[in-house]
């Protein structure tokens, strides 16, 4: 067993998005945020999918249901493969290079939102 297999034993498997939005409540590291300010924009389609943004500000974290006027940057996949992310199960990078995984507005944004969350 490797690293990243054991890694990804170690996580818990989340079933559905409100699970995962739910959980980056329990995730968040305040002390990742500090400094960061910055809107992502999740549009989840297919099955169990939906629309939803989080606000980074000042070590903080709301999620909100809906569509932000000015995201900072928007993601958008299927649930079915937002949950494999978060499951450990898929590669964000790897899922835009197959174009299942689209990222627009700030990419430094969208790399820095993954460090604010702890794994597992």
């Amino acid at each position: 067993m490797n690293r990243f297999t054991k890694l990804r034993s170690a996580m818990p498997q989340y079933n559905s998005i409100p699970e995962v939005l739910e959980s980056y409540k329990e995730r968040f590291l305040p002390d990742q945020a500090a400094g960061v300010e910055g809107v992502v924009q999740l549009n989840l389609t297919g099955e169990g999918g939906g629309t939803y943004y989080m606000v980074i500000k000042d070590g903080t974290l709301e999620i909100k249901e809906g569509t932000h006027e000015n995201p900072t940057v928007t993601v958008t996949t299927s649930a079915e493969n937002w949950l494999k992310i978060n499951n450990g199960k898929a590669n964000p990078m790897s899922l835009m290079m197959m174009g299942k995984l689209k990222v627009s507005g700030s990419l430094p944004m969208a790399m820095k939102f993954q460090s604010l969350f702890r794994t597992g």
